[in-house]
């Protein structure tokens, strides 16, 4: 290969070199079809690579299983192993998980390619310059933490394999002037230019914007990142000596910046970016011990002078899953969960029904309640307007002042309807805007009766 291919066997040749590189190095290489990943494609067989093509069909274009089609021949032209993953439903999924459609594939794509490359191996992708500083703006817009505004990383082992991105200082320009010096093909992706994505509008629209207001202008968000990263190092600093799921609060208090200590602690315990808020209040002075918000493995509790990072054990990342009842369809039904079961039934009455005195005994006016029902954990910043009493209260204030122990926590259950209303929190408060009505008329009305049945 000639001159236009040196850049790309160079940057690859580097970074492998620069985690240990051996010939001959088994590598997975993600291939969309796209010409950044052909690029990386060829590139990686140029260098004598032990290489094994990845494919992802997503199932959202018509042309995408041409696509796949057409990586699978460059793949057995090359010599190599060829393997490919075909989503289904992605976009039911993402609506059912509450992600966006970006968001759901790239999960996709990452799960599978984890169970292909398997721990300890490599897996590298074709993202170059122009995706970084997109990458870049993208976390920037997004209000991210500040080590967020490096971008990408060229070589990366969180998710237990290497993933590695040698192109990361290179432009596409590059990439396309070396496929064009070898005239190899490529397919194009026209969700690409789909304005709906935001990360083609900052392509399309705002970085030709800025081209045109400050030409070079990506030097300086260059010279942002390293700064962030300067302050991610200092701040590690901070968090180095500290007892493993510990965070005193002193040490949170006297940081630069609290809010980035606590962001870079919580990260370590499955928390996002979305949660910031919750974990910082909780460091504050003045919170009450016993405050807790949780995330996908761990629950991060206040005591009197740190914070806690607790796992959840199996019955607590069980009960992290919601799970939904619709009494408006059902008239009768239940859910098991570890802590229990919920049963329910639903009943036509023309007068007020006697109150049911048992905590574990909901009754509900089902016209104040918008179907279908969720029954998930209660978490940090959830209220409720209890019935009997004036206002809001937190979940939290309910719970100490029920002397409910903060071990125990963790297994309360909160029901809401399908516009977040809170409705029940189980055994212990009904919500006043759900309640039965005082007075009924003439036509009746519909009772939810719930029953909770404690393990």
């Amino acid at each position: 290969m000639a001159d236009a291919w040196t850049p790309l066997t160079d940057s690859l040749r580097s970074l492998l070199t620069a985690q240990g590189w051996a010939e001959p190095t088994p590598v997975a290489v993600a291939v969309s079809g796209g010409a950044d990943s052909m690029a990386l494609l060829l590139t990686a067989c140029a260098l004598g690579l032990d290489v094994t093509v990845l494919h992802v069909d997503h199932g959202l274009r018509p042309e995408s299983s041409a696509d796949r089609d057409f990586v699978e021949r460059a793949a057995r032209d090359l010599g190599c192993d060829f393997h490919a993953h075909l989503a289904h439903d992605l976009a039911a999924k993402a609506e059912r998980e509450g992600q966006g459609l970006e968001a759901a594939a790239r999960a996709e794509r990452y799960s599978w390619f984890g169970q292909k490359v398997g721990p300890g191996g490599i897996l590298l992708t074709g993202h170059h310059a122009d995706d970084q500083r997109e990458t870049q703006l993208l976390h920037l817009i997004r209000g991210a933490r500040p080590d967020a505004w490096r971008g990408m990383e060229a070589w990366n082992t969180e998710r237990g394999f290497a993933i590695g991105r040698p192109f990361l200082g290179l432009t596409r320009e590059a990439l396309l002037n070396a496929l064009h010096q070898n005239g190899q093909a490529w397919r194009e992706d026209a969700s690409n230019l789909d304005p709906r994505h935001l990360r083609n509008r900052i392509r399309h629209e705002l970085v030709p914007l800025l081209e045109v207001l400050r030409p070079g202008w990506d030097a300086g968000l260059s010279r942002a990142a390293d700064l962030a990263l300067e302050w991610r190092a200092s701040t590690l600093n901070l968090l180095a000596d500290l007892e493993p799921g510990e965070l005193p609060l002193f040490r949170v208090q006297s940081a630069p910046s609290p809010r980035h200590l606590v962001s870079l602690w919580g990260a370590q315990f499955g928390a996002v970016s979305g949660q910031l808020d919750a974990l910082v209040s909780l460091a504050e002075p003045g919170t009450e011990t016993g405050k807790q918000c949780a995330t996908e493995s761990h629950r991060i509790l206040r005591e009197r002078d740190r914070l806690l990072a607790i796992p959840l054990d199996p019955s607590d990342v069980t009960l992290g899953q919601p799970r939904s009842l619709n009494p408006h369809s059902h008239a009768t039904g239940k859910i098991d969960m570890p802590q229990g079961t919920l049963k329910w039934s639903v009943s036509h009455v023309t007068e007020r029904p006697e109150v049911a005195q048992d905590e574990d005994t909901a009754q509900l006016d089902l016209s104040a309640l918008k179907g279908p029902l969720t029954l998930r954990h209660w978490l940090s910043g959830d209220r409720i307007s209890p019935l009997g009493m004036e206002g809001q209260q937190s979940v939290s204030d309910i719970l100490t002042q029920r002397k409910v122990l903060h071990a125990s926590r963790s297994q309360v259950l909160l029901l809401e309807d399908a516009e977040q209303h809170p409705a029940w929190l189980v055994g212990h408060r009904i919500d006043r805007r759900v309640a039965l009505p005082e007075t009924v008329s003439p036509r009746g009305f519909d009772v939810l009766t719930l029953h909770w049945f404690p393990a």
